[in-house]
C-alpha cells in the first residue's frame, strides 16, 4: 500500500514576490479604510486597527532593512524545504490547496478533486491582468510561468481518493477530469490558482512529481468547511492514501496562510504549538471568525496537520516570518515547515 512520507507546508502569500519598496501599494490601500480587516475574530477599519494596535509600536518594523531582512529568511526557509523535498523523493504529491475564483467561479465546491494526466500553467492575458487588485500582477512570477508548461498529474491516485473520500469516508467531493477554467468575463486566469503554482515554482522547482490537487473552499463563506471538518477531511485523505494499491511513496504539500491581511503573531505561535503537538481539539475548535480572509487559508494547514497525525510524522518549524507593510500590523505572516 502506498505510504505517506513526507508533509511541507509553504506561505504562498504575493508579499514575498514583491519587492519590499513596492509593499506599500497594498499598505496604501489597506490604510485607505475602504475594505474592514479582520483581526482577533472582529471586522475592523483601519483607524480601528491602528488605534487598538498603537502598543505593539509596528512602525518601527516597516523600515526597509527589516522588510529585506525578513523576505530572505523567508527564501532561505523556501530553499530548505524544496532541499527537504529532493532528499525524500517522493514518488507522487497530494497538494491540499485553496483556490480564489481562479478555476471556480460560479461553482464553488466546498471539497474538490482533480484527477487528471496534465495540469497546465500558463502567464494571464492583458485582460486578466486588468481585473486584479492593485500589486498583485506584479508578484505573478511567483506562481506563473514566462509561457505555457505542463505538469504531469496522477489521476489514478486521484480517482482512488475521490472513490475512498465519497464510498468510506464520507465526504461530498467535486471530481474534476480535467482542471476546471473560468472563461467568461470574471476568468482571473487560465493556469492553475497560486496555491498550486507556487508549490511548483518554489519547492518542487526541477523536481516535479505527478500530482494531485485537492482544494479545500477556504475563502467562500457560504459552504467553507467548518475547522473541524477540514481536520476529519484531513484524517479521510491519510487514510485514502493508505488504502491504495500502490508501493507509491506520497508526499503532502499544503500552503497559505497564516494570519493575513492582518498579521496576529500570537494567533500564529498558538496555530504552529497546535500542529506541532498534533492537537486535534485545538485545531479542530477554531471558530470561523478567526478563519476569514486570507488567515481562511489555514483550514487547509488544518486538514495537512490531521495527515500528518495519521502517518505519525513529526512537525518541525523550518522558518516563520512577519511581514507588516503598516502601522496597523496588516500585511502578511509567513510560516515553512516540514512534517518527516
Amino acid at each position: 500500500m502506498a505510504q505517506i512520507v513526507l508533509g511541507i507546508g509553504c506561505a504562498h502569500t504575493p508579499q514575498l514576490h514583491t519587492l519590499a519598496k513596492d509593499w506599500d501599494l497594498r499598505a496604501d490601500r489597506d490604510r485607505a479604510d475602504g475594505i474592514p480587516l479582520w483581526f482577533k475574530g472582529r471586522k475592523l477599519k483601519y483607524a480601528e486597527l491602528e488605534a487598538e494596535r498603537a502598543g505593539e509600536r509596528l512602525v518601527e518594523k516597516l523600515d526597509q532593512p527589516t522588510r529585506q531582512a525578513a523576505l530572505d529568511a523567508s527564501f532561505a526557509a523556501i530553499d530548505k524545504l524544496h532541499d527537504i523535498f529532493v532528499e525524500a523523493n517522493p514518488d507522487v504529491v497530494v497538494i491540499l490547496g485553496n483556490d480564489q475564483h481562479e478555476i471556480f467561479s460560479e461553482i464553488v465546491p466546498a471539497f474538490a478533486i482533480i484527477a487528471t494526466d496534465q495540469l497546465t500553467n500558463v502567464p494571464r492575458t492583458e485582460e486578466q491582468n486588468a481585473r486584479l487588485p492593485i500589486g498583485i500582477e506584479i508578484a505573478d512570477h511567483g506562481h506563473l510561468p514566462d509561457e505555457a508548461v505542463a505538469y504531469p498529474g496522477q489521476r489514478a491516485l486521484g480517482l482512488h481518493l475521490a472513490h475512498y473520500l465519497v464510498r468510506e469516508a464520507g465526504f461530498d467531493i467535486a471530481l474534476c477530469h480535467e482542471k476546471p477554467t473560468v472563461r467568461n468575463d470574471k476568468s482571473l486566469l487560465y493556469g492553475l490558482p497560486h496555491a498550486y503554482g507556487f508549490l511548483f515554482k518554489n519547492v518542487m522547482r526541477d523536481e516535479v512529481k505527478p500530482t494531485v490537487p485537492v482544494d479545500v473552499n477556504c475563502w467562500y463563506f457560504d459552504n467553507t468547511p467548518t475547522a473541524r471538518r477540514c481536520f476529519d477531511f484531513g484524517g479521510a485523505v491519510a487514510d485514502a492514501i493508505g488504502a491504495w494499491e500502490s508501493d507509491a511513496r506520497v508526499a503532502i504539500l499544503t500552503t497559505g496562510g497564516l494570519t493575513h491581511f492582518v498579521v496576529d503573531r500570537e494567533w500564529d505561535e498558538m496555530f504552529l504549538d497546535a500542529m506541532k503537538r498534533g492537537d486535534a481539539e485545538t485545531l479542530s475548535a477554531i471558530p470561523q471568525e478567526e478563519l476569514m480572509a486570507g488567515t481562511s487559508e489555514c483550514k487547509s494547514w488544518i486538514a495537512t496537520a490531521a495527515a500528518m497525525v495519521r502517518a505519525g510524522l513529526t512537525m518541525d518549524v523550518v522558518g516563520y516570518q512577519t511581514l507588516y507593510r503598516t502601522e496597523g500590523g496588516t500585511g502578511s505572516s509567513c510560516a515553512f515547515v516540514s512534517w518527516k
